[in-house]
């Protein structure tokens, strides 16, 4: 597993003294979280390099990564790592999840089955085929087949309880994206965007600007 960190923000302290308080006291403001930006299947971090910008430039810390490969457990591994990484580079608190199509399910085995819940403070996919993408039935099981809506995978992710934990899920789409319609229990917000072509979605601003608002904690409108 590899990553690429653009910039790590240190955190952020007033520098002047308010009005009233006492001699040596200073207003420490609460830094964005940390946010780690997946890409999907035979996708690259650099696609995302218009929104790490937009995300340093609203305070995030932002990290993407190259996963190992189309193998969503193994790529989830690598998601675990890299959170351990970052957490520890950034005070050991929670992070966020920005993934993009495949990596959105990478993604979120990581949150069910490798205890990545209790690490990560909200979830937000793009373009995520939530319930699998039926084209993708015709794959090896390693090289993406994984996203065929009867794979042993797909059902396993979708069992029980698919949005566990206390995160905040949000689910991004475009107009154009054929899983647009997929729905899962426990969704905090969905939202969807007219005419974006599924490749485009990691640099479209309209895309760009849902994450900021979603990880800000407001339901894009």
């Amino acid at each position: 597993m590899s990553s690429r960190r653009r910039r790590i923000g240190g955190l952020v302290v007033a520098g002047t003294l308010l009005a009233g308080l006492g001699a040596g006291q200073q207003v420490q403001a609460a830094q964005p979280e940390p946010v780690i930006l997946i890409h999907g299947w035979n996708g690259s971090p650099t696609e995302f390099a218009q929104m790490e910008a937009a995300l340093e430039q609203a305070g995030h810390p932002a990290y993407t990564i190259d996963l190992p490969g189309e193998e969503n457990v193994a790529n989830a591994g690598a998601i675990r790592d890299l959170v351990a990484q970052v957490r520890q580079e950034n005070g050991g608190g929670k992070v966020s999840l920005v993934g993009h199509s495949m990596g959105g399910l990478s993604a979120r085995y990581y949150l069910k089955s490798l205890g990545g819940a209790d690490a990560t403070l909200s979830y937000v996919s793009m373009g995520t085929g939530q319930r699998g993408y039926w084209p993708a039935c015709l794959l090896a099981q390693d090289q993406g087949g994984q996203m065929c809506p009867t794979s042993s995978f797909m059902s396993q992710l979708n069992s029980g309880d698919p949005t566990p934990g206390a995160v905040r899920y949000t689910l991004l789409v475009s107009s154009l994206d054929e899983t647009r319609n997929d729905v899962i229990d426990g969704v905090w917000c969905k939202k969807e965007f007219p005419g974006v072509a599924h490749a485009d979605e990691p640099k479209s601003q309209v895309f760009i600007n849902g994450v900021i608002s979603a990880l800000a904690g407001t339901c894009p409108s």
